[in-house]
């Protein structure tokens, strides 16, 4: 298990570094730009981040199931149709952003976003052609080509931003400059698969398209619903409150970079190697491979979750500055998704093939945050954190059909899906660590964020490893080794 988990090293280095680009892009941000361009600047992206992922049509998530079982002959005929279809959709998707831009900055009440839109609506045109390379390379077996090719794409896009920034570009010249990029990696990646595959011709098969399409579109569905339940709430800040009340909420539900890199980077090397032990018929294969990155994952994020949970105030304060003190009300409440995170339970269902099940559970995912959402922003005294709330909530019934659907398919008893006795140790252990930080943090209230927050660290490091080591939860030899096995590809 050790050695495919960290076939993901590649993978989770070059989306970490695509973490720490962007998290690089958003901090340098807060503190250049005012709250409401700022909060504008989220806007585009957040537009962005919610049309896209739906017009990929879930063929970007289906090449780890078919280009697993894919022969080298068939690739170029592969990438070409799927990438001709996606630049197509995407075209369509820049006609709806430049068409819509009026109406969308009236939902949010922001004017300014019209001009910007417009300015970046070639972006997802050549971008969703683009996110095909990382999925199609990991399931042909080049994870660290996967790796490599995430990492720069990132950091020349902050390079992009912050250059733009910095030289004195206003906001819609800065997303005209992006659209540019954009249009120059869609190039360049074509060009080199059609470099990597010049021996192989293209045999236009309409019947395989057609094929992956029925598998791809009910993941794809999913994925359209899945998205707009995890992007609903800052849909509803954005369209409840002002733009710099966004800018607050959207720091505060930012995402850990962990979760991203680790538990997608694992899944896209777990979700082909299950494929491959489901057509073998060996069940007891994909339990020993779900339980152990599941383990393994869970050694990183609960303390990770627990830490963060009492010093989430000087974290935002030290990565957004004190204008954004107030995004650890948030992003206390979103850190709980951190104990269902560490595994990617949808992904399971796609190794499975059990695509209509992912959008089953996406729309109930998404039916009970927009319920819940709607509710809560207009209770007193929690208005702000009701959609973030809501989300979560949403998250945990994806979580718990997936289990649930997952386990009847496999033969499982519900208690066999996870490791769960091991689990609650490290959670116990990481929970009770945190109690002598947060008194830490109290006696340092006084003190810059960044001196609380490297004090707490130190003391919470040094009470989780003690306790880890004392009652073997998580021994110091094992922790180091997880943390060896996920970073390294060997």
């Amino acid at each position: 298990m050790a050695k495919l988990t960290t076939q993901a090293g590649g993978v989770s280095l070059g989306r970490g570094i695509a973490a720490v680009a962007g998290l690089a892009t958003v901090m340098v941000l807060s503190r250049l730009l005012s709250q409401e361009d700022y909060g504008t600047y989220r806007q585009v992206w957040l537009i962005f981040f919610v049309l896209a992922p739906v017009m990929e049509l879930g063929l970007t998530q289906s090449a780890s199931f078919f280009g697993a079982q894919m022969q080298r002959p068939d690739r170029k005929t592969y990438l070409a149709q799927n990438s001709l279809t996606l630049l197509l959709s995407g075209i369509l998707t820049s006609a709806a952003l430049f068409s819509f831009a009026a109406p969308i900055s009236n939902l949010f009440g922001n004017p300014g976003l019209i001009v910007l839109l417009r300015a970046f609506a070639l972006f997802p045109a050549f971008t969703l052609p683009f996110n095909m390379a990382e999925n199609t390379l990991v399931a042909v077996g080049r994870a660290g080509s996967a790796g490599l090719v995430t990492a720069i794409a990132a950091l020349l896009q902050t390079a992009v931003t912050l250059v733009a920034f910095f030289a004195g570009a206003s906001l819609t010249q800065v997303f005209f400059y992006l659209t540019l990029w954009a249009f120059l990696r869609w190039i360049a990646t074509t060009a080199a698969f059609i470099y990597i595959y010049r021996d192989l011709t293209i045999r236009w098969d309409w019947p395989q398209l057609r094929g992956q399409l029925g598998f791809a579109l009910p993941m794809g569905a999913a994925m359209m619903v899945g998205l707009l339940g995890r992007q609903m709430d800052k849909l509803i800040v954005s369209s409840y409150f002002s733009t710099e009340r966004f800018a607050v909420y959207s720091n505060g539900s930012y995402d850990i970079p962990l979760i991203n890199i680790v538990t997608l980077s694992v899944t896209a090397v777990l979700v082909p190697a299950i494929v491959r032990a489901r057509v073998a018929g060996d069940v007891a294969e994909v339990q020993r491979i779900w339980h152990g990155a599941a383990r393994r994952v869970a050694t990183l994020f609960y303390p990770v979750f627990a830490f963060l949970l009492v010093a989430a105030r000087p974290f935002m304060i030290v990565l957004f500055s004190e204008d954004y003190a107030e995004s650890a009300e948030p992003f206390r409440v979103f850190l709980f998704l951190f104990p269902i995170r560490i595994a990617f339970h949808s992904g399971l269902l796609r190794a499975l093939g059990r695509t209509k099940q992912i959008l089953v559970a996406s729309a109930g995912s998404f039916a009970i945050s927009l319920v819940a959402a709607l509710l809560l922003v207009r209770l007193p005294g929690i208005g702000f954190l009701g959609p973030a709330i809501a989300s979560v909530l949403g998250a945990y019934f994806a979580a718990i059909y997936a289990i649930v659907d997952a386990s009847r398919v496999l033969g499982w008893r519900r208690r066999e899906y996870f490791p769960w006795r091991k689990l609650a140790t490290i959670m116990a252990v990481s929970l009770i660590a945190a109690l002598p930080t947060l008194l830490a943090g109290w006696f340092l209230r006084a003190e810059a964020a960044a001196t609380q927050l490297i004090v707490m660290a130190v003391v919470y490091g040094g009470v989780y490893l003690l306790l880890g080591e004392t009652t073997g939860v998580a021994r110091t030899r094992e922790w180091w080794q997880v943390v060896n096995d996920v970073a390294r590809q060997r």
